[in-house]
């Protein structure tokens, strides 16, 4: 049991350190100063909605369903390849290293899952204004929480599709708080004796059953890679991979066939590679939509514009990463051309990209603040000042490989 214990902890904690020092790039200052005027507008947009609160919709619905979302817990457990061959006799002591990995998965979640129901509260109390309905609510949680986690085990176990013990948590969590903050609180002893009584089926099913070593590996590659995701878009992150996906729809935006020569060439590769990229395009994809939403939610156009210049410069951050992913790879070294041709294709490709993603920014605030329009001149100031800056580090970085 202290082997397991500590193997689990161990690798915690690897996994942690990894994570502190990628933080150190995330949370500099200026980050740290654009975190904290989008919290304040945020919050004063919320005190302003608690304010005027419109008629006829369910807020104790919408409630529910954002806390029922946050007790959908993924199980870390820092599981790694060679696992499935030399932990094979160590599979009797795998209970106990998987209980740490449910309590640690589930502190984690807790935590984040109160201060989510802290921002709520003065929501539901402008609502409903029902103390206990709340407190049966959050206790709900939590317990669907840690018993989320160990159905996901059994389940798993079982070999049951992830998606439906994810939807199979969500369903169970999403009606009991509902009722608890429809103001029915003995719905929390049925939701205890019914999640008890699940998770005693399931175990009883699953005890006799191997463990399932490349399902579990798999489910956890899936959890780092989707860590590794969101650090690489603010940071490089080493061992970064990336899965490239044939979309005959996006060929439109690549260049045509008559301006295919050497001096377009590695323009042509570099959006062919990043529109047929998994992760980097959905990546630049998201970061629009929600810099888009976030402008549209502050209602307060300095500060709107703010986020707008902030989202512009993140990804122009996230784009310089692509070129790191990319010019060391094979394909940029098979042609004989001069390596200035590959920085070349990719400023031409990185300033497209850019102008594209800060127009929709414009547009965006143009449309949500139309008396304030010239304002969007700052963020192509901004893209401006961040691509040179960027180029320059790495026409200097590639000066640097070559001495």
């Amino acid at each position: 049991m202290n082997k397991a214990r500590q193997l689990f902890l161990r690798r915690k904690a690897i996994n942690d350190k990894e994570i502190a020092h990628y933080s150190k790039y995330i949370f500099n200052g200026h980050f740290v100063i654009f975190l904290t005027i989008a919290f304040g507008a945020l919050m004063m947009q919320y005190s302003q909605l608690l304010k005027h609160l419109p008629d006829n919709i369910n807020y104790n619905l919408i409630i529910g369903v954002i806390l029922a979302l946050f007790t959908v817990t993924p199980l870390r457990t820092y599981m790694r390849s060679a696992d499935s061959i030399f932990l094979l006799n160590f599979e009797r002591n795998m209970n106990t290293y998987f209980k740490y990995a449910i309590i640690k998965s589930g502190t984690t979640r807790i935590i984040l899952f109160i201060i989510i129901s802290i921002i709520l509260t003065p929501l539901y109390m402008e609502c409903t204004a029902s103390v206990i309905g709340l407190i049966c609510a959050v206790v709900i949680g939590i317990w669907m929480i840690y018993s989320g986690l160990i159905m996901r085990y059994y389940m798993m176990k079982l070999s049951i599709e992830r998606i439906y013990i994810s939807l199979l948590i969500f369903l169970m969590s999403l009606s009991s708080i509902y009722c608890a903050l429809e103001g029915i609180p003995s719905i929390t002893v049925t939701i205890l004796l019914l999640s008890s009584g699940y998770i005693y089926l399931l175990k009883k099913n699953a005890e006799m059953r191997l463990l399932d070593f490349v399902g579990f590996i798999d489910y956890e590659h899936e959890r780092y890679q989707s860590q590794n995701k969101i650090i690489n878009m603010f940071t490089d992150v080493k061992g970064m991979k990336d899965k490239a996906k044939r979309r005959r729809y996006m060929d439109v935006l690549l260049p045509r066939k008559s301006t295919y020569t050497q001096k377009h060439m590695f323009e042509f590769l570099f959006i062919r590679n990043f529109v047929r990229s998994s992760d980097n395009m959905w990546i630049i994809i998201r970061l629009v939509i929600i810099g888009c939403l976030m402008m549209w939610l502050i209602h307060e156009p300095i500060v709107a514009m703010i986020i707008g210049m902030f989202f512009c410069y993140a990804i122009v951050m996230q784009v310089s990463q692509f070129y790191k992913m990319q010019a060391f790879s094979l394909w940029p070294k098979v042609w004989p051309t001069p390596e200035q041709l590959v920085l070349k294709g990719f400023k031409q490709f990185m300033l497209k990209l850019c102008i594209v993603t800060t127009t929709i920014f414009a547009l965006s605030y143009i449309v949500i603040y139309p008396a304030q329009f010239y304002y969007v001149l700052l963020m192509y100031v901004i893209l401006l000042w961040t691509t040179n800056n960027v180029t320059k580090k790495i026409e200097k970085r590639m000066k640097l490989l070559r001495d």
